[in-house]
């Protein structure tokens, strides 16, 4: 009896952890774009981006010379990330 039960439990303890690793592994952010652009104009990504999707993004303010706009979708987020100290646009995503 002591047996089974040693063996369900380590097996329950594998499965958890399958299965919390696959969730961990699943909502990792996918970086899908990543060029040097100007400040400016990436600020015209995200308003682009914006009237495509017909959905408003939710903008963080990080420094005057940084934004990030996150998107959020049915199936996960779009993320807009602008850096004009580095002069960079990153656009990655993040599915549930």
């Amino acid at each position: 009896m002591k047996n089974r039960f040693r063996k369900f439990s380590y097996t329950a303890k594998i499965l958890i952890m399958s299965v919390l690793s696959v969730h961990y592994a699943a909502a990792e952010e996918t970086i899908i774009q990543q060029e040097e652009i100007s400040f400016e104009k990436c600020l015209k990504v995200i308003t682009t981006s914006e009237s495509k999707l017909s959905i408003a993004p939710e903008i963080t303010d990080i420094t005057d010379e940084k934004r990030v706009a996150i998107f959020i979708l049915v199936d996960g987020t779009l993320t807009i990330t602008c850096d004009g100290e580095k002069g960079k646009v990153i656009v990655s995503t993040n599915t549930n």
